[in-house]
């Protein structure tokens, strides 16, 4: 007859067969690891001490692996904790995810929604994709342009949301969800830094990132000259790795191919930028829905 539990063999645990691992142990695990202590992570899940160890110990013997190191006043994850750890977390999001697509009221509706290039094509999918999961009646035109655009067509109400970008000096409307410094960017082993006057890539006319680029090297007195100008953020990247320019764009851009440009090269800080979403007053139960997604899935809250 063969058991279904096997705890010890040879002196090693052995994990139990066939068993599903509950959300309830995976939350409380969850929290051990954040707050390093079974007495302040009892309080989180509202549980004895007690109950958090026994529970932490079924779910050991569950996998057949120490999951923490105990030390006097605190626990550390083993290296078989930190690698569950990863697991254990995607299991309790798509838990989540799976009881909000069902626990909540079939939304349905159209959004128009406006959001800058760069950010459209770097954010986007990753944020449309997982609020079809949870709406899936829920329809979204989107429309990728400018921040100049976008504010026009959306103070027209042409569309109901934008994001759009600006200066940290001189903030858009709206609530903020995103903000990162602008760097200077050349190519990784490129020379176009050390040409006079330095040749810039440039996004167009009324961008934030091209006014405070230019307000950064008039303060510092270099000479300069606009060679290429682009809507994009791509655009200009393509001009910083043919090594015909240098450009201002976002850090999170910077790739191995790419060389960030400081004080040490004759080149000053520009600032940061910002990140705003706007609504129209009635957007209505469908876009608050689409609204709470983008801020959350840039880690904001409402």
């Amino acid at each position: 007859m063969v058991s279904f539990r096997e705890i010890e063999r040879d002196g090693a645990m052995q994990p139990q067969q066939n068993t599903l691992l509950e959300t309830d142990l995976l939350k409380t695990f969850v929290t051990i690891s954040e707050t390093g202590n079974f007495t302040v992570a009892a309080k989180r899940v509202f549980r004895t001490p007690s109950a958090v160890s026994m529970q932490i110990k079924r779910l050991e013997d569950l996998l057949g692996r120490a999951l923490f190191v105990r030390h006097p006043r605190h626990v550390t994850l083993t290296s078989d904790g930190e690698a569950f750890l990863v697991h254990a977390k995607d299991i309790l999001r798509i838990n989540d995810e799976a009881l909000s697509r069902f626990r909540v009221p079939q939304l349905e509706g159209r959004i128009r929604f406006g959001v800058p290039d760069d950010f459209g094509v770097r954010y986007l999918p990753e944020i449309l994709s997982r609020f079809a999961s949870t709406h899936p009646l829920v329809e979204v035109e989107v429309l990728l342009s400018t921040s100049v655009i976008l504010t026009r067509k959306f103070e027209a109400g042409e569309i109901d949301m934008i994001l759009t970008v600006s200066a940290q000096s001189d903030p858009a409307p709206g609530q903020l969800v995103h903000s990162e410094p602008l760097v200077w960017v050349g190519a990784r082993d490129g020379i176009a830094f050390s040409r006079t006057p330095t040749p810039l890539a440039m996004s167009t006319h009324g961008c934030p990132w091209r006014a405070a680029a230019l307000a950064a090297l008039d303060r510092s007195g270099r000479p300069y000259r606009i060679a290429y100008t682009s809507e994009t953020g791509a655009g200009q990247l393509a001009a910083v790795m043919a090594d015909l320019a240098i450009a201002p764009l976002p850090i999170s851009l910077l790739g191995e191919q790419h060389r960030k440009l400081t004080e040490k090269d004759g080149f000053g800080e520009i600032g940061s930028y910002q990140l705003r979403l706007q609504k129209i007053p009635d957007i209505g139960s469908a876009g608050q829905a689409f609204g709470d997604h983008v801020c959350e899935s840039f880690g904001q809250a409402e």
